[in-house]
Formats: C-alpha cells, structure tokens, sequence
C-alpha cells in the first residue's frame, strides 16, 4: 500500500470516481434478443443433436440468456462445447452487438470455410481482452486493490492477505494472479476489481479456475448502476445470483470505523411474470453475505431462492383458480345459474395471472372448455351423454373448430384406447379418418379460436403446448 490511502476520504472521491460512461441500450422486457440477419442462422445443441433456429436459442429472456452465455464459454473452455455451427459444426458461442442489445452466435474460429462469416481481422472480444490487461494498471485500480487489503486488515476474520499473490491450483496445476487474495474462516477468496470491459473467455477461465480449486472469486466494482452499465458488468452481475459489490472511499471508510469489511451491495428482487425489480443498494458487512464456493455466488439478497418461491406461489395460485374455476364450471353448466359476482371474481384472479377475459361469461368458449374438461375425465362432462365416443362425434358434426385440440387433449390424458371400445365398433375411427381426409383439402373449418387459448393453456398446463 502507499501513502494515498492516509489522505482524507473526501478528498479521493473527485480524483478517483469512475469517469462516466455512455449510457448502454437495455433490452425491453419480453422483445427478441437476436439479430434479425445473423451470420449463423442455425446451430446444433449438442445434447440432443437437434439444429436449432438461433432465435429459439437466444429466446426473450435476457437474465436465462446472460447465464447461457457463460455456460456456453464455460463448456468451450473445457472442450465440450454446448452448441456448434450447422453447417460446418465449429464450436459457437454467444456475442452482443456493440450497437444494440442484440445477440448472435460467433465461430470459435472461423478459416473460411464456411458460408457464415462472423469474425473479422480483430474481434471485439480480442479488442476488449486487450483493453483489460491495460486497464489493470489504472490508478483507480491500484488504489482499490490498497483499499481492499486496508478493509480486510481491519477484519479480524481475514487471514493471509495480500495483493496479486501467485495463485497455483495443486488440482490443475494453473496459477492466477487475483488482484486481492485473503482467507475468509478458512475459505480462500480472490478478489477481482472489475473496472474495464473483459473478455468473458477471462471471467469464465477465472470462475471455473477458483470453482476447481475450492476457492471462492468475488468481482468489486467502483460504480454499478442500470443506465451505464456494460455487458462485462451483467456477466458478473446476472452469474452471481443478481448481485453486485462496489468499494468506494465512503465504504472504505465505514469498513475501517466499524473494523469489518463492507461493501455497497446492489440487487435485484424477482417479479411474476418472469422479470425483476430495479436495482436495491445497501451497504453490508462481508460477514452477512451467503458464500457459495461450489456455484461460485456471494450474495447478500438469495435471487434465485427468492425467485423459486415466487414462482410456488404464482403456481399455487394458478391450481387453486383451475380447482375453483372447474368446480364452478361443473355447478354451473347450461343450466344458467352463472352468477356476475363470481364471475367478475373470475375475471380478477384470470387478469392478475396475464389472462384477460369478456367482461361478460356468456363470451367464454364454453363448448371447448367441455370438451376437454371431458377428455379430462374420460366421460361426457357438463352435458347428458354417457360415453366419451358421443363428445367425439358431437365435436366432428358440429364443433370442428375444436377437434384439434380435443383430440390432442384424448391422446395426453390417455384416452384412446378406451374411446375406441365405447360405441359400434369401428365407427369412430372410420369417422375420424374421414375428417383427416376433410383436413387434408381445406384445414379452415378446423382451426381453434386462437382468442380462447390464453384461457385454456391457462386451464390446461398439462396440454402445452396446443397445436
């Protein structure tokens, strides 16, 4: 350490606070994340063999595809790639434009060969690689790293600190030089500053090298906000459980008063739907955070856990509606007893799950929603007949919009073979041959009303997804 760190903390914010940086596109929750012309329009997933559209791949969920993208160089790295090129079956991984926050798939390497070029002379990620070994000598860095050791003295949990030790794996034989390394109740924990754009091949080489070592990497960062922040930062932030750590004068100086290590930690808090919250900030004592070697996660805000039981209960609060709403169903039927009350009741629980329905319950689909409440239940559900065979002929002669999805609906609950018993013999299936023949010359009259589906994917999840 020097003698910088003995000035006034005030003093340092001005001279040392991160110059500010453009803001970045963020993506619109929902909206694709791929290319609309990429070079590699198709890539094969290794696990299953399949060749996927890249826009199936990428998706719309941008937390899933940040977390894909380090597996993705994570699995490159050890030879056992995730996903290769289509047509020439080279090792692809996963690249942000630098104009938009649109994804593509890159080749690993790229000899000319193939019909899809997607590097040139120089990369941006080689360009950004050559850009972090440079910037690791800033003043700001240096002067963080000193700040870092000062904290951990301070700390009394803290054992054998210090500053770019050499790190070597006694399993890989690899070494590493972090930029702080320290013992924290036995666990030894390196820690990154991140400042500067970094190649992910380095924070992907970096994670699974401290992962195989038994030890934990921690990425500090001198800002962290939602407007300026770089793709780098989300690769730190959306691998490690949604949560970010800065070290800052005001932090430093709190962490030597109160003789613990703190850090301002940021986070995110998951929201139904699939998408999260602004961002959360507060500074904490490193002693309250959960550190998790063998998922390479230190965090003080469980996203994932918290997450989890969002998502049981958002799916309780679904079964519960489909119970309600099919036992109301079943009083109800034709019989004209549908009270407004409950329905209006219906229609808040349907909206607060993303389903929007008619103001008035004579609107739903309520011939579909027998039909395969009947399939459901192996018998006619709702109605006077006995046999499952009598719905089937009833939706061939008169409902043949909803045939499709019925029949769906017979062969997932199982329905088949029993259908085929009930009746004269033979007569289904030479009805249902002759209504595939009817399909095959004008497929219109059996089209689904699409404006019910919300409502019975809903209803039915065990039927997803509908033709």
């Amino acid at each position: 350490m020097d003698d910088y760190i003995d000035t006034p903390f005030e003093a340092r914010d001005a001279a040392l606070r991160p110059a500010r940086r453009r803001a970045q596109e963020r993506p619109n929750p929902g909206e694709p994340l791929w290319v609309e012309k990429p070079e590699v329009k198709d890539v094969q997933e290794m696990e299953t063999g399949l060749h996927l559209p890249v826009s199936a791949v990428i998706g719309t969920d941008y937390e899933r595809l940040i977390q894909l993208r380090m597996n993705v160089r994570s699995q490159m790295r050890k030879d056992d790639p995730l996903y290769r090129c289509s047509l020439c079956n080279t090792a692809v991984y996963i690249c942000r434009t630098k104009e938009s926050a649109r994804f593509f798939f890159k080749h690993q390497h790229e000899d000319g060969s193939c019909p899809a070029q997607t590097r040139g002379a120089l990369s941006q990620d080689e360009i950004n690689a050559r850009k972090y070994n440079g910037a690791k000598e800033s003043k700001l860095h240096r002067r963080m790293k000193d700040w870092v050791c000062q904290c951990l003295a301070a700390d009394g949990r803290f054992e054998d600190i210090a500053q770019e030790p050499t790190w070597k794996g006694p399993l890989t034989g690899e070494r590493r030089r972090p930029d702080v390394r320290a013992v924290y109740n036995g666990l030894p924990i390196a820690f990154e500053i991140q400042l500067s754009t970094t190649h992910l091949d380095v924070i992907a080489a970096r994670r699974d090298f401290y992962q195989q070592e038994g030890g934990l990497l921690v990425w500090l960062f001198a800002e962290f906000d939602t407007e300026h922040r770089r793709m780098t930062d989300d690769d730190v932030f959306y691998n490690n459980n949604l949560n970010a750590f800065v070290v800052t004068t005001k932090t430093v100086e709190a962490s030597v008063e109160a003789s613990e290590f703190r850090l301002e930690c940021i986070w995110a808090v998951p929201t139904k739907g699939g998408g999260h919250s602004g961002l959360h900030r507060r500074v904490v004592p490193f002693h309250e955070l959960t550190l998790d070697p063998t998922r390479q996660h230190a965090y003080y805000f469980d996203y994932a856990g918290a997450k989890r039981q969002l998502e049981a209960d958002v799916e309780a609060e679904k079964q519960k509606l489909r119970d309600d709403f099919e036992a109301w169903m079943g009083i109800t039927g034709y019989q004209g007893k549908e009270s407004s009350r409950d329905w209006n009741e219906f229609r808040r629980r349907f909206s607060r799950l993303g389903v929007h329905l008619h103001q008035y319950d004579n609107y739903i689909d309520r011939e579909v929603l027998t039909d395969l409440y009947s399939a459901k239940h192996n018998r006619p559900w709702g109605q006077g007949q006995k046999l499952l065979v009598e719905v089937a002929h009833r939706v061939a002669n008169t409902e043949k919009n909803h045939l499709k999805w019925f029949m769906h609906a017979v062969r997932r609950y199982g329905r088949e073979e029993s259908m085929k018993a009930e009746g004269k013999e033979g007569h289904w299936h030479k009805r249902y041959l002759e209504l595939r023949a009817q399909y095959d010359v004008d497929p219109t009259p059996f089209e689904p009303k699409r404006d019910a589906q919300a409502m019975v994917e809903l209803l039915f999840p065990e039927l997803l997804p509908l033709p």
